[in-house]
């Protein structure tokens, strides 16, 4: 049988421009995590108001027993853990023994004076933006004095032509993910140096963070510069403005079909509002590695290194940046990216692309021919060395568990960052054991159970995974889905009529080969997006078919394998968009298929090809 490449949803999506397991002893200090976690999970900034949630309450981002600090300690009311919990030790050293401190200030109580002055929180909220009216724009943007505003956070400078409540948004946004990529990245930051100096002295047998952050008034963490954001009112504006040569120079020819760039040239990131944080995640990631790493001024990176794969990796794993009350996660097998690949794998069942392949410079990969699945792939290796942990053993980590400290040695090296005070790095091979990537996509049962979903996704794509009905009965309600596929797996009717129960922006539903039957017509029949669906080889009769007159938006139909005859033609012709067609292996007549193409000659009818 031909094989369906439906994936028009995520497509469109593709944009070119504990926390680790205990195996990962010093590597990732103080990160947080769960016994089978699959995502790095990093402390927000929190207003003194806010209460801080436990793993219980911190619905936004997980499901309880989750959200933890460590495997065993969930996250206190108080925010405070014992020193032990945080994995300082004297085995530390170095630049590992900073990163640990790092970690434990944002463990630290944040409604204590100490803490936010030190990190720079305002003492009533989690970030100080400060608005004024704009009047010298940079030489490439041709905005006169008043027709913009000039939003500063701690961090960033936002030049926004946007309305006031999309712009502060945004700048709270930014500064989340300043603060997680700082947790994520310490070996590169520019800022550890301020770290080091800060809490060398601090004893955690005689002093809390607290008291010892009292005692060190005059000493703050600070910036060097502001990172400069341009945002744009629309996608239409910022089309237009990133089409400027003078911004444009060096990038990719597509770069106007994008959702968000940042010129290396300009020291510049442009945006506009979205919905979704993953382009604004993506380019934020691009700018604080050039900007907020600790390596010589003025050379610029992505455009001259032979790994611009791992560059636009790691961009697109930081992608999955998802933010709850008090933490936030990075990665998981939720990513966005990752249900792209999860199809072509598993569905279209193609080959996982070698490092080899992926290896080339920006200008080469530019011309690439098959650029999505260069991106796709190369953010699934990002992904692979990120999230897959390996469980403990009297032997000690198992290869893939210094997967992680290879990727940021490798990461220092692209970046020229010294990183030779962090032990921990020293011994990372410059290349990663990768072991059975393509099963890394895969899905089950536990995997949902121990890294729940998130509900505000826009994509979940399953196909072909060891998911069982009970697994299926773990996911949320999903009303923001844009792209569901649950082909391949025993999901019923009665669990995709709970997970889609509020969503209407629904563009491609696949449920090929699942145990659904007629009662899922009321889902489809409030789309109003639809424009594929795939109910192939399901129990589905002409009683689903005659509901799909309430669902004049789809273009691609796939009925092949079900119980329709030519009582569905009758509805099928009564589609106004429809432009793709299959009803083999059906009831319907040869006589009824020609008919409907001698109707319809322009339609595609019976596409796929079956082997006789």
């Amino acid at each position: 049988m031909g094989t369906k490449m439906g994936v028009s949803v995520i497509l469109t999506e593709m944009k070119s421009c504990g926390i680790l397991v205990v195996v990962f002893w010093v590597l990732t200090p103080n990160l947080l995590t769960s016994d089978a976690a699959d995502r790095t999970r990093c402390i927000l900034p929190r207003a003194v108001s806010q209460v801080v949630l436990s793993d219980v309450e911190d619905q936004n981002l997980t499901r309880p027993t989750v959200e933890r600090f460590g495997p065993d300690k969930p996250i206190s009311h108080a925010g405070v853990l014992p020193t032990k919990a945080i994995g300082i030790s004297a085995e530390s050293t170095g630049g590992d023994l900073s990163w640990h401190r790092y970690m434990a200030v944002w463990r630290a109580d944040h409604n204590d004076i100490a803490v936010r002055r030190w990190l720079g929180l305002p003492v009533q909220d989690e970030v100080q933006v400060t608005t004024r009216r704009g009047r010298v724009s940079p030489r490439f943007l041709p905005w006169g004095p008043g027709s913009f505003v000039v939003l500063q956070t701690p961090h960033f400078e936002i030049l926004s032509r946007a309305d006031a409540e999309s712009s502060q948004r945004i700048a709270r946004d930014v500064e989340r993910l300043y603060w997680v990529w700082t947790q994520m990245y310490f070996p590169l930051w520019s800022g550890r140096d301020q770290v080091t100096v800060a809490m060398d002295d601090w004893d955690p047998a005689k002093l809390s963070v607290v008291e010892h952050l009292s005692r060190q008034a005059n000493q703050r963490l600070s910036s060097r510069t502001r990172h400069r954001i341009v945002l744009l009112p629309d996608a239409r504006t910022y089309q237009l403005t990133i089409s400027n040569p003078q911004i444009a120079a060096g990038a990719s020819a597509n770069v106007a079909a994008s959702q968000g760039f940042y010129s290396d040239t300009l020291a510049t990131s442009f945006f506009y509002p979205q919905e979704n944080l993953s382009s604004l995640a993506h380019e934020i990631a691009h700018q604080l590695f050039e900007e907020a790493t600790d390596r010589p001024r003025r050379t610029r990176t992505a455009g001259t290194t032979k790994d611009f794969w791992l560059i636009e990796g790691i961009a697109g794993h930081f992608e999955s940046f998802h933010a709850g009350v008090s933490l936030a996660s990075v990665g998981g097998w939720q990513s966005d990216r990752l249900q792209y690949v999860r199809y072509q794998t598993q569905i279209a069942q193609q080959s996982v692309a070698p490092l080899e392949i992926l290896v080339g410079n920006r200008a080469a990969i530019q011309t690439h021919g098959d650029l999505s699945r260069w991106y796709s792939h190369s953010i699934l290796q990002t992904h692979y060395a990120m999230d897959k942990f390996a469980t403990e053993s009297d032997e000690g980590p198992s290869p893939t568990a210094q997967n992680r400290s290879n990727l940021l040695k490798r990461l220092a090296d692209i970046y020229r960052v010294d990183v030779s005070d962090f032990p921990s790095l020293q011994a990372a091979n410059p290349q990663w054991t990768v072991e059975r990537i393509d099963r890394f996509v895969m899905v089950d049962d536990a995997v949902i159970e121990s890294n729940p979903a998130y509900e505000d996704a826009s994509s979940l794509c399953l196909a072909g995974c060891e998911v069982t009905d009970a697994g299926w009965a773990l996911i949320p309600n999903m009303p923001r889905v844009r792209w569901f596929d649950a082909s391949r797996t025993p999901i019923s009717s009665r669990q995709v009529r709970r997970i889609l129960d509020r969503a209407d922006r629904i563009e491609q539903l696949s449920l090929e080969a699942t145990q659904i039957d007629n009662d899922i017509i009321e889902i489809v029949a409030q789309q109003k997006s639809l424009r594929e669906l795939d109910v192939s080889w399901t129990s589905i009769d002409d009683r689903f078919a005659a509901g799909l007159i309430d669902c004049p938006s789809i273009q691609t139909l796939w009925l092949t394998g079900t119980q329709v005859s030519d009582a569905t033609l009758n509805i099928l012709v009564k589609l106004p968009n429809l432009k793709t067609v299959d009803v083999q292996r059906t009831a319907v007549t040869d006589a009824g298929v020609a008919a409907l193409q001698s109707s319809h000659p322009e339609w595609e009818i019976n596409p796929l090809r079956f082997s006789p």
